[in-house]
């Protein structure tokens, strides 16, 4: 063995030991940051898992009437507004839908200007959805508002022709008064009335009424003359008796009043004392019916005296809606006054609508509307929409005020479906 021999031995095995280093740190330095890397990715997939398991509130804006014209509707709405969050919310539950439905109700004074900051209020807070308000005066102060700031609005009990716009933000979960008058033209002329004074609100839903009642039943060989009235006043006993003096004078048979709660109770109020206009035959629109007012003795003996017959708008064979009526009965005593389907359904279709629109976007939710409004049947029937955004299938009741178990109350006693009045004996 020669003398380089040892030494270079030696460099093999210093070789040896500083290249297993090496590989020791290298391997060490990869495996570190294979697992730096595989906790980083398992603590972003713990932290998807976290947010899938977190449930998503959603607010939604519901103006009400709660003080105003539409008072005593308006009181009585909260409760079915609470009662369709309450029943929306458990339908998340049953669909294992991690997602919670907020109500944030604010009272809109039964005013269009109310309306539209209340509307305002909740586009700062970032609602995208809202149900009401009631009115179409309502309706239109808030349009252009909604409309710019892609605000999905349902209105349960807006009306107006006038508001049949297609492609806008503004659904209604009623049918427009176009049918309705249509209806109220038909029980009229079903009770051998041929000429009519129709004393109606000057405002949006008023004015668009009486114009459309008054094509409807001309068309049915009937005269109506149109007799407004100013809504800002509180007492209307001097626009009663120039009724009372038009009657006389346009000698009719019979008066038809478009009218909110409060100022309809008013007119009432008055019309009982006046001995002409208790000879003739009253009716109604929707727009007093659940008016406590109503229910009173004095009133409630002048309508039995007048037959006083009104429509409203309601989908009567329908096993949803008795079962609703039965739940609100037994919470406040009383039944449900008009409109409150059509506010139930506004409830669940809003809230079904954000959840297939994946996201809390106005735009998106508008066309989740459409789609989630085609294939649901709520309380009040078939809820999908037309051209205009308005309930496309709608029937109505004919109601009343009627002595039941010693007291009065609110009662249907026909319906109008298909161009046909169907009274009960």
């Amino acid at each position: 063995m020669s003398a380089q021999m040892p030494r270079l031995l030696a460099f093999l095995v210093i070789g040896l030991v500083i290249g297993a280093g090496v590989a020791y740190a290298y391997t060490s330095s990869v495996m570190s940051t294979t697992y730096a890397d595989l906790n980083t990715k398992i603590s972003q997939l713990q932290s998807q898992i976290n947010k899938l398991n977190q449930t998503v509130e959603y607010s939604i804006g519901v103006t009400l009437p709660l003080t105003g014209a539409l008072t005593d509707v308006g009181v009585q709405w909260r409760t079915v507004v609470e009662m369709a969050f309450e029943d929306l919310n458990k339908e998340m539950q049953k669909y294992r839908m991690r997602v919670k439905f907020t109500p944030i109700i604010q009272d809109d004074k039964t005013t269009d200007t109310q309306a539209l900051a209340n509307v305002q209020t909740f586009h700062q807070a970032g609602i995208k959805v809202i149900i009401g308000p009631a009115a179409s005066f309502q309706v239109k102060a808030i349009k252009s508002y909604v409309d710019d700031n892609k605000i999905v609005v349902l209105s349960p009990s807006s009306t107006a022709p006038t508001l049949a716009i297609p492609d806008d933000y503004i659904y209604r979960t009623v049918g427009s008064d176009a049918g309705q008058a249509k209806a109220l033209a038909a029980l009229v002329k079903s009770q051998g009335i041929n000429k009519v004074i129709v004393f109606h609100r000057d405002d949006e839903y008023g004015v668009a009424f009486e114009d459309f009642f008054e094509r409807e039943f001309s068309a049915l060989g009937g005269a109506s003359i149109g007799m407004k009235y100013d809504v800002t006043r509180e007492d209307f006993a001097s626009e009663v008796a120039q009724l009372s003096a038009r009657a006389r004078q346009e000698d009719v048979e019979g008066i038809v009043i478009i009218t909110f709660d409060t100022d309809g109770v008013n007119i009432l109020s008055h019309a009982r004392k006046d001995s002409y206009l208790a000879s003739l035959k009253w009716f109604s629109s929707e727009g007093i019916h659940g008016a406590m007012g109503l229910l009173g003795e004095d009133i409630a003996t002048f309508i039995q005296k007048t037959n006083l017959l009104g429509t409203r708008p309601l989908f009567r064979e329908n096993p949803l809606l008795h079962a609703f009526a039965s739940q609100y009965k037994d919470k406040t005593g009383i039944d449900p006054p008009v409109f409150s389907a059509n506010l139930y359904d506004a409830v669940m279709l809003a809230g079904w609508a954000v959840v297939r629109a994946g996201v809390y976007d106005g735009e998106a939710i508008r066309s989740a509307l459409d789609e989630v409004a085609k294939n649901y049947y709520g309380v009040s029937g078939l809820t999908m929409f037309d051209e205009n955004g308005d309930k496309l299938f709608q029937d109505y009741s004919v109601w009343t005020v009627k002595l039941v178990s010693g007291e009065y109350r609110y009662v249907d006693v026909g319906s109008y479906s298909g161009g046909v009045i169907t009274l009960e004996e």
